[in-house]
This record gives structure tokens, sequence and C-alpha cells, in this order.
């Protein structure tokens, strides 16, 4: 990550003028769909070897889930503050919302496991828990996202004060980061989680915030920026001084995903992201995030690397991948309709 781009960037967002609705509904979703695509090609880039186009996307898969995580907790948070009674049945509201197309997608998974003679024993099943295996290819971030929302009804549910809520839901994250390192997780399953904290501390104090961006823009923008290119040296400069255990990485891992997370907040303030096709890729984001993997793994079967077959591979796993998110989404608002 060169600093040189990263402050000719910063500087470049500076000049461009204020999307007020940053964080609105519209401009939200449009990410959302920008941040989906990102995921697919982080995926794709550990099955192409030619070429260096993909290289970066190496290492941003865990930016952006950082930036999904953020999203999560400032939409609940708002929410949470706009519409009475929220929290009434929000289990049941919030999670079916996640859990029907995660079953629906997950059992698509099964019956291609199944055909393709892939181990579906008891043992399976318990390594979904035992050692953070999942039925969905990458879907490590639907589990997740699940425990998230379980941490945010505790939390704001136990408590009225805003800021003791989101104390003890910060605590609740830090408790399943050692949680997950404790029974051996996968990095990955940990090292992005306290993002979701700053959406709420930013919901909560987004007055603040947008007054003092608005007077003193330039000077947070330039900040985060070195932040972010000394933050992403984190795995070097643990190393120099010999904190190589896990905690001090998860630790210095999350730091850097939230500098990043407002990295991006900052450019977001000034790009609007609410075009049509964006939104129509936001829409169907959740459906592409998991069933993309399915895609890659069916068609990585039938491609060889090389320079003209790694552009076919790229263009038929978008073509396919957003295809099947839209239907899947058709079909699930269809079962939504029917049980409501």
């Amino acid at each position: 990550m060169d600093i040189f781009i990263l402050l000719i960037i910063s500087i470049f967002v500076y000049l461009l003028p204020v999307n007020t609705d940053y964080l609105g509904v519209k401009s939200t979703t449009g990410l959302k769909g920008f941040l989906a695509l990102g995921i697919v090609f982080h995926h794709l880039s550990q099955w192409i070897t030619t070429g260096e186009e993909f290289s970066n996307f190496g290492y941003m898969g865990t930016y952006i889930v950082s930036v999904f995580f953020f999203l999560s907790g400032y939409g609940l948070y708002v929410q949470n503050e706009r519409k009475e009674n929220y929290l009434d049945n929000f289990l049941v509201k919030r999670l079916s919302k996640i859990l029907i197309p995660f079953i629906f997608i997950s059992t698509i998974y099964l019956i291609y496991r199944k055909i393709n003679d892939q181990e579906l024993s008891n043992s399976f099943f318990i390594d979904l828990f035992k050692k953070g295996s999942t039925v969905i290819y990458n879907g490590w971030f639907v589990d997740i996202i699940i425990l998230m929302y379980i941490f945010f009804y505790i939390s704001f549910r136990v408590f009225s004060n805003k800021t003791i809520a989101i104390l003890v839901n910060t605590v609740l994250i830090i408790f399943y980061i050692v949680l997950a390192i404790k029974l051996g997780y996968g990095f990955w399953w940990y090292n992005s989680s306290l993002p979701f904290v700053l959406g709420l501390v930013w919901a909560k104090n987004k007055e603040n915030i947008d007054r003092l961006l608005n007077n003193y823009y330039f000077i947070p923008l330039v900040s985060v920026t070195v932040l972010l290119f000394v933050s992403h040296q984190y795995s070097f400069i643990l190393q120099k001084f010999h904190l190589v255990d896990n905690y001090s990485y998860a630790i210095a891992a999350n730091i850097d995903n939230v500098i990043f997370t407002l990295f991006l907040i900052l450019i977001v303030r000034k790009i609007d992201f609410s075009n049509n096709y964006l939104l129509f890729l936001g829409r169907v984001s959740f459906e592409l995030y998991m069933i993309h993997g399915l895609v890659i793994s069916i068609f990585g079967k039938y491609f060889k690397t090389s320079r003209l077959n790694d552009i076919i591979f790229t263009t038929s796993v978008l073509i396919v991948s957003i295809f099947l998110a839209w239907l899947i989404n058709v079909i699930i608002k269809k079962i939504n309709i029917k049980t409501t």
C-alpha cells in the first residue's frame, strides 16, 4: 500500500463536493453493491495466477468485510433510534431476513457437496462449531453477522443508556474474539469484528462528527490516510517488537480494519454510490456474497489458468453469480410474501 497513492486519492477526494446523504439508505445500498463486487474479486484472486490485476484484492477482503460490519452496526443503531419498539420481536424479524436466504443457499451447497461426494458425516457438522468450518464456501461472515445481531439485541435490550449498551456490545465482541482464538478458528473469523462497534459509535454521534468534518475535513482525512499506511504494516511492526501471539495480531488487525473503515467512510462522504447498477447489486449483495463461492468452485474445475482463460473465467463467474443472486432474491421474496 503506497502512501503517495493514498495521499493523492485523499487530495482528489477532498476537492469533491460533499455527499450529504452519505450514510442514507440509497448511498449505503449502492456501497454494499460495490463492496460485494470487491468480495467476488477478492476470492477470484485466490484462483487466478496470471498477471497482477488481482494482486491487490488478495488483502482487500478483510477491509471490505470490515465496512460491511460497520454498515450493519450503523444501520441497526439508526433503526433502533427511529422506530418505536424496534427491539420487539427483533430476533425473529431481523434474523429471518438473514436465515431464510442462508438456509436456502446452504441447501444448494449441501446438494452440491453430496453430488461431488464431499463428506457430510456427523463430524462435518460438528466441525461447523468446533473448527469454524462452513457449509457455504467463505460463508463465515454470515455466522458472525448473526452473532453481531444477537449481541446488539442483548446490549440494547438490557441497557437503555446507549453509551453503556455500546460498551457492553464491545465487551461481547471482545469475548467472542478471545473465544474464537481459544477454539483455533481461522484469523479471518475475528480480525475485522470491531468496525461493527465503530458503526454504533458513528451512528450515535453522527451530528457531532458531521459538524466536525464540515469544518475540518482535510485534517482528519490526511491523518487517517497516514495512520492507514502505518497500520497496514502491523505484521511487520509486531514482528519487530516480538509480539507474534494470536491476541496481539487480533488487536492489531482490528485496529487496522477500524482505520481503513474510517478512511473509506471519509471517502464515501464525498462520493455518491447510489447509481442504478450499484443499487441493483446492493439489493442482492447478501445473496451474491453467499452464492459466488459455489460458482467459482464449479467453473474453476473447467478453466486452466492462462491470460485468456482468466478473463473468460472472471467474466463468467460475475455474470452467473449476479444472475443467481438476483434469482434467489426473487424466490426468497416470494417465500416471504407467502409466509406473511
